[in-house]
């Protein structure tokens, strides 16, 4: 009889230690996976940052916008500088898209761990991407010599409306568009950072 009570007893007291070493792995790995989903999104925001920054600089290096001679033959010296101007700024959307892409992949992954927050977070930084290559856009149509004038003269109405970001504001404080850009990825910045803890 006593033997049964303190069997019982020993089995209950092991089962409780059981699931309490399950419940702290549990916390644990938890942890670990925020950690690990936190860390990644933070490193994909920074590139993301760091490629809209790229984006808009005011000058191009050579490699940026070197045409082939097969691209370059039979164009005046007006086209080829356009065409020069727009391969730039299409390599700079592309690494701008390239930035961006494993970020989606990112924001699945944390709606199914945590919630929407981080989806919601990153709408503006979005936005701001959209705003920047539309006015790429039609600043490289309002530019082009193989456009009708006409046509061309709308789109600069349109373009003298909006705001001018194609290129950053050299100074430390910056333009607009970059200031709004780094209150968004601060946003993101501090959700991620209390992901980590």
């Amino acid at each position: 009889m006593i033997g049964t009570i303190v069997s019982a007893i020993g089995v209950g007291l092991a089962a409780w230690i059981g699931f309490a070493g399950l419940a702290t792995w549990r916390r644990q790995l938890k942890g670990t996976s925020d950690h690990e989903l936190s860390r990644r999104a933070l490193i994909e925001l920074y590139r993301y940052r760091d490629a809209m920054e790229q984006a808009r600089l005011s000058g191009m290096l050579g490699w940026e916008f070197q045409l082939s001679a097969d691209e370059a033959a039979g164009l005046s010296f007006t086209e080829k500088n356009h065409l020069e101007m727009r391969k730039g700024y299409q390599r700079r959307l592309e690494a701008l898209r390239a930035a961006r892409e494993p970020i989606h992949i990112t924001l699945l992954d944390s709606e199914a761990v945590w919630d929407k927050t981080l989806t919601e977070l990153y709408m503006p930084l979005f936005k701001l991407h959209h705003e920047f290559a539309r006015y790429v856009e039609l600043s490289l149509i309002t530019s082009d010599p193989r456009e009708d004038e006409d046509d061309r003269s709308q789109y600069r109405e349109i373009l003298s409306a909006r705001r001018k970001i194609m290129y950053a504001s050299p100074d430390e404080k910056g333009d607009d568009f970059r200031q709004e850009f780094e209150r968004a990825c601060a946003a993101v910045e501090a959700y991620l950072k209390d992901k980590r803890l």
